[in-house]
């Protein structure tokens, strides 16, 4: 199987290395299309052993990318960017993907695509085509947010590989992504876009990303709401754009500083109806009631995000409630301890603290809603203890001061003191200030 690895390229010299190196071992050829580098981009590639073409830049993503594409020989294309990569494993695993499909069923593989943050965090997910048969009628459109398609007008065979394989991207962090803000490049490309296809909502949904990613929110609003009124009917459910404008949309309109619930709801009805799988709607208008600090209205809408999410997973949307399932939880807690739904809460805290154990607001609601009432009452003690012992690790110091100082804090303080008597020697607590649990 011979995949040909392509890759358009403007002043990479970062990240080119990294971009070339991991798929190095399983591919047949590299290709490098420059667009007018003037770092070390061009040289260092080179010395990794990849052919190197030159486009003149012409303001359009998909032509260059489209010629990257003719010079490719292997059966496969591999067409990622220069700040995006994908694990040793997972690369292996892509290449016995590819030789197992039949080729008379699949013209591609969608997989998985993740946002890292400066810190190497996934912040946003969603699915990407980046990986397709070498065929002449293949080729990408659009200036910019460009897409696969077949210039015959057939409909392309894509297999869904998305729990299985995943690409990571870096390229939004920086000054490389904050020089491409302050040129006005992708407005300018949309315009253009928009100039040929004054009707692309997909294109309007991309403008309102840029004017909010520059905090321009009643212009992105504005941009929002053209793409809606020009989506048809029915919406495909992996239609990620569309599924990321209603979100934006949403977002905006529940964090205005007068929110209305008439505004909100308006839209987010049209939403659901078009995409009911969508889990990001119900996430936006939890976090909406949960500001409002309507309990009940919060639970009901972040919980029905929770089920959509574990129902139909995010493979086929950009969704923001997959990265931010920290603060769902959070969110869960707090409006199930004030509605005083104790195992709710229980339940929610404990997933929270499972991916961030040092989260003290919420272990501190935890601790109320399993101590409140059982003060004095030291026999409830060791089951309690023994539950936490699941959630912390008691031969840590650290574990165990967290435990006790957000007990002592959160007006657990019989529960404090019976945990400095059993977790801490009476060395450690002369040591660190305890004495029968208080400083």
């Amino acid at each position: 199987m011979r995949i040909s690895q392509c890759m358009i390229v403007k002043n990479e010299e970062k990240n080119i290395e990294r971009a070339l190196s991991w798929g190095k071992p399983l591919m047949w050829e590299q290709i490098v299309v420059d667009t007018g580098s003037t770092d070390r981009t061009v040289e260092l590639a080179q010395k990794l052993g990849a052919q190197v073409y030159h486009f003149p830049w012409i303001d359009d993503f998909a032509a260059a990318k489209n010629y990257a594409i003719e010079q490719a020989q292997g059966e496969w294309i591999a067409f990622l960017d220069a700040d995006e990569y994908m694990m040793p494993e997972d690369a292996k695993s892509l290449v016995e993907m590819i030789r197992g499909l039949d080729p008379t069923r699949f013209d591609g593989i969608s997989t998985g695509w993740q946002q890292l943050d400066g810190e190497g965090r996934i912040f946003a997910s969603g699915t990407q085509i980046r990986f397709f048969r070498n065929l002449p009628d293949i080729r990408y459109r659009r200036k910019i947010h460009e897409q696969l398609e077949s210039i015959t007008g057939r409909a392309l065979r894509i297999g869904d590989v998305v729990a299985s394989l995943s690409i990571f991207h870096t390229g939004y962090q920086g000054e490389a992504y904050a020089e491409k803000t302050r040129s006005g490049r992708n407005r300018r490309l949309i315009e253009k876009e928009l100039q040929d296809h004054p009707k692309d909502y997909e294109m309007m949904g991309y403008m309102g990303d840029e004017y909010l990613d520059d905090g321009e929110r009643v212009e992105a609003e504005a941009w929002y709401r053209r793409a809606v009124m020009h989506m048809p009917d029915q919406l495909s459910e992996e239609d990620q754009r569309s599924a990321a404008t209603y979100t934006r949309l949403l977002m905006i309109l529940t964090e205005k500083e007068e929110a209305s619930w008439e505004a909100v709801d308006k839209i987010y009805r049209q939403a659901v109806e078009k995409m009911p799988k969508e889990a990001d709607f119900d996430y936006m208008v939890g976090r909406f009631f949960a500001a409002s600090e309507d309990a009940g209205q919060a639970i009901q809408y972040l919980e029905l995000a929770l089920q959509k999410l574990n129902t139909f997973g995010c493979s086929n949307r950009a969704l923001l409630l997959a990265g931010n399932l920290k603060e769902a939880y959070d969110l869960l807690v707090r409006g199930c301890y004030e509605a005083g739904e104790r195992q709710k809460c229980v339940t929610y805290a404990v997933a929270y603290l499972q991916s961030d154990r040092y989260g003290m607001t919420v272990l501190s609601r935890l601790l109320l809603t399993l101590v409140s009432g059982k003060e004095g009452k030291e026999q409830e003690y060791p089951q309690i203890l023994q539950f936490f012992s699941e959630l912390y690790d008691f031969s840590s110091l650290r574990d165990r001061l967290f435990l006790w100082k957000t007990a002592q804090q959160g007006g657990c303080e019989d529960f404090a003191s019976y945990v400095a008597e059993k977790l801490f020697t009476s060395q450690e607590r002369t040591a660190i200030g305890l004495e029968e649990g208080k400083k």
